[in-house]
């Protein structure tokens, strides 16, 4: 499926829940208040544009997303040096030291723990 399409199935999903939880909560609001028919209909039809700029935005940067997620294909320059393995023995710290699995020797003092 093509960057397009899948952008705009995206904005289709979250734009058709956004509206119906917005159309909802403004005919509700405006109901409950008793306002007019002509009232609720202008309010509404406010929401609906401001429902079309916003699915604009979203598809917009759906695009961009979708362009992004596109162009990470693995791409490495030739003067970029590898990246090292996974546990090739660098952590967030620094290089990693060996730590012995062995109980501590007697007479040296327990560690403290919060109980």
């Amino acid at each position: 499926m093509g960057r397009f399409l899948k952008a705009l199935v995206m904005t289709l999903l979250i734009m058709e829940i956004t509206a119906i939880v917005d159309l909802t909560a403004v005919w509700t609001l405006l109901s409950e208040l008793h306002a007019p028919q002509t009232i609720v209909n202008i309010a509404l039809a406010i929401s609906v544009v401001g429902l079309a700029v916003l699915a604009f935005v979203v598809y917009r940067r759906a695009m961009r997303a979708e362009h992004r997620l596109e162009s990470e294909t693995e791409v490495v320059p030739h003067d970029m040096p590898p990246m090292p393995a996974i546990g090739a023995g660098i952590n967030a710290v620094g290089p990693i030291t060996p730590r012995s699995i062995l109980p501590p020797p007697p007479g040296s003092p327990r560690p403290r723990h919060a109980r």
